[in-house]
């Protein structure tokens, strides 16, 4: 993904190899949010971020014990606002909304701190065949990709037992 993020549209037609099979999948996500009052806008997302910022702002979180505000805080705004979670002015403001201080919060975010090891956590998931959300990783072993039915994880913790 380009530094700047990319065209949504452009994003979407390069990932799914067109408009019609991302609509398609979709659909699919829209409907089972929908049966757990989740209410996906993927037409407010104007454009697909880099998050590499997005991921440092978790990382700054963790260390502060606000990890899930955080990625709750993400996800709702980029899946339900449409807010471009690459910028640093839509991070800053979600650091405010979850009580992370502003300039600690800025200063992190536009040092090289953590950086390579964000990097190579994005290389290490890249191995794994990991291309994008959600996926779930299980005992660092086992990975379910994309949206699940419920029993696709009772099946595989019934292996783990």
């Amino acid at each position: 993904m380009p530094f700047e993020g990319m065209d949504r549209q452009q994003y979407l037609s390069k990932k799914f190899g067109g408009s019609k099979n991302a609509l398609k999948i979709y659909n699919v996500i829209n409907e089972t949010g929908k049966k757990i009052d989740i209410f996906f806008q993927f037409d407010k997302i104007k454009r697909t971020p880099n998050t590499l910022a997005s991921h440092k702002l978790l990382a700054l979180a963790h260390k502060q014990g606000k990890q899930n505000l955080i990625i709750e805080s993400l996800f709702y705004s980029y899946f339900i606002k449409g807010k471009d979670i690459g910028q640093l002015k839509e991070l800053i403001i979600i650091a405010k909304k979850n009580n992370l201080d502003e300039k600690e919060t800025i200063h992190y975010l536009v040092s090289n701190q953590d950086n390579v090891n964000l990097l190579e956590e994005e290389v290490q998931a890249r191995r794994m065949g990991i291309k994008g959300v959600p996926c779930f990783i299980v005992n660092k072993e086992y990975v379910l990709f994309g949206v699940q039915e419920k029993n696709s994880f009772i099946n595989l913790f019934n292996k783990l037992i």
